[in-house]
C-alpha cells in the first residue's frame, strides 16, 4: 500500500485563520517541477487572455 504523507500549516491573514493540508503521495506521476510548469503556463495565458492582446504581441 502507498504511503501518503500530510501535512497542516497555518496561515493568518487579518482576523482569519486558513488551515492548509498538504499532501505528498509517492505514487504520483508528475514531479513538483512538472506541476509548476502547467499551473505558471495556465496563469500566463490567463493573463494574456484577458488583456487580449494581439497572438504577434504577446510576450513568451
Amino acid at each position: 500500500m502507498n504511503e501518503t504523507k500530510a501535512t497542516v500549516s497555518e496561515y493568518h491573514i487579518g482576523h482569519t485563520i486558513y488551515r492548509v493540508k498538504t499532501v505528498f503521495n509517492p505514487a504520483f506521476r508528475q514531479s513538483l517541477s512538472d506541476i509548476l510548469a502547467r499551473l505558471i503556463t495556465a496563469d500566463c495565458e490567463k493573463m494574456l487572455g484577458d488583456n487580449e492582446q494581439e497572438q504577434d504581441k504577446q510576450a513568451v
